[in-house]
């Protein structure tokens, strides 16, 4: 190996193990930080569950009362309370198959 290389290779050495050095000093003056970051994931989470633990039943996004069983248009349900437009589920339209498409593979094949 020529004399010029060796330096070539002792200085990438040199750089790569500086790197590393500073990404290990970085990442231990950042412990600290591991349980704030932790404390934070932990309260997003309440706060989603909190603000959405009040959709599994149908209410009025308009006052937050609940829509029961009342019956569901084109737009949506009517509250009661209000009057707002409420879409609960899916719309009606859209969860009826047109009559023109065929039922099974095989039928559209003949």
């Amino acid at each position: 190996m020529i004399w010029m290389s060796r330096i070539r290779l002792r200085v990438l050495a040199f750089t790569v193990g500086l790197a590393f050095t500073a990404i290990a000093l970085i990442s231990w003056a950042a412990l600290p930080v591991i349980p704030v970051i932790s404390v934070a994931f932990a309260a997003v989470a309440v706060g989603v569950n909190h603000m959405t633990i009040r959709l599994k039943q149908p209410v009025c996004h308009g006052c937050g009362k609940p829509l029961g069983n009342a019956p569901s248009g084109q737009y949506g349900t009517i509250c009661r309370t209000c009057g707002s437009f409420t879409q609960v589920g899916e719309p009606r339209g859209l969860a009826q198959a047109s009559p023109e498409e065929p039922a099974d593979e095989d039928e559209a094949a003949v």
